[in-house]
């Protein structure tokens, strides 16, 4: 079984869980949400994702996200999206825009 810690926004935080003996298989960011406490600003996360993954993947949490989130975040060292409140017309141009394709 694997574990997914999600909100990290503070380097500190996030180098303690990436170089924990166990640790977790998943760390998410709340990436466009700025109504969550645990949202990170673009410039501030692109910081955040320079600490090494060591064994965890890194997770970009977005809600609705416009093309223009997508755009900025697409070349960011993610493995995962998760996606809230879209249907399937919206997944699949969020899908065109990070992977390019259908």
């Amino acid at each position: 079984m694997k574990t997914k810690i999600c909100g990290i926004s503070d380097s500190e935080t996030l180098k303690y869980l990436t170089k924990h003996t166990n640790s977790p298989g998943y760390i998410g960011f709340i990436v466009n949400y700025q109504k969550s406490k645990r949202f990170v600003e673009y410039h501030k996360l692109k910081e955040l994702l320079k600490v090494d993954k060591n064994n965890s993947k890194y997770v970009a949490v977005l809600v609705q996200p416009d093309e223009n989130i997508l755009k900025k975040i697409k070349d960011l060292p993610f493995d995962y999206y998760q996606i809230y409140d879209c249907n399937l017309a919206e997944l699949k141009f969020i899908k065109k825009i990070i992977i390019g394709k259908l």
